[in-house]
């Protein structure tokens, strides 16, 4: 049987992919932001979760930048210059934790090693409930679910423009 989607569907389809993906970067931000917050409490930290939520997003936007104009730079002149470009991206993150948390640079350094442990050790109790990423790194559930996103069988089988 031959599958014909017109380009409303595949608008649709694009759109619900979208949604989706939306709608995991911001339940990932959401949860990359609660260890954060607790670390900060934990370093004394007056901050709000709406301050930790926005260190967490506005460190993430400068280290990506910062990479990324290193790794473009090392490309002209040398891969040492990638290694400079991740220690100036940490001193970068160490800076917003510590402007927007309120904190001093050993704290800032502090919040980044606690917030890791602590994101580490939340994985591990939920994938002893099955829903932490460990568990969906080698799910087939998971597996089940993204293949039909990504069948390309149906896409070769032609659209049906009109």
């Amino acid at each position: 049987m031959i599958n014909n989607y017109k380009m409303s569907d595949l608008g649709t389809i694009i759109a619900a992919i979208g949604g989706i993906v939306i709608v995991f970067l911001i339940l990932g931000w959401i949860i990359a932001s609660v260890p954060v917050y607790l670390a900060a409490k934990l370093f004394g930290s007056d901050a709000s979760f709406l301050r930790a939520m926005g260190a967490v997003l506005l460190s993430g936007i400068v280290a990506v930048i910062i990479i990324i104009i290193f790794a473009f730079i090392s490309a002209a002149y040398g891969i040492v210059l990638i290694i400079l470009g991740l220690v100036v991206a940490f001193i970068a993150v160490l800076g917003v934790y510590k402007s927007m948390l309120n904190v001093g640079w050993g704290a800032a350094f502090g919040i980044i090693i606690v917030s890791i442990i602590i994101g580490f050790i939340f994985n591990l109790i939920l994938s002893l409930f099955g829903i932490g990423i460990f568990h969906l790194l080698g799910s087939s559930q998971l597996q089940s679910f993204i293949s039909p996103l990504f069948n390309l069988t149906n896409i070769s089988q032609g659209f049906n423009l009109g």
